[in-house]
């Protein structure tokens, strides 16, 4: 499998809640994260602020796990 690059893949998902997991190699995986990134920030914008703090800990959260599947598809 080809190396991935750490600072694309973490970039893609600053932007797009778990898109840099798609781009590491587990599409599956990233678009269930996007998913429920859109989700978690509709429900921010419409329901209740509680939301928009779950947002950001989940955003948080695929950060941690996009650089954890570069570096599991890196073999660091």
């Amino acid at each position: 499998m080809a190396q991935k690059n750490m600072i694309i893949a973490l970039v893609i998902s600053f932007i797009f809640t778990g898109l840099g997991i798609a781009y590491a190699g587990d599409v599956k995986k990233g678009l269930i994260f996007f998913a429920i990134g859109i989700v978690l920030n509709v429900l921010g914008m419409w329901v209740h602020m509680a939301f928009s703090i779950i947002s950001i800990i989940f955003w948080i959260y695929a950060m941690y796990v996009t650089y954890q599947e570069v570096n599991a598809v890196n073999g660091a």
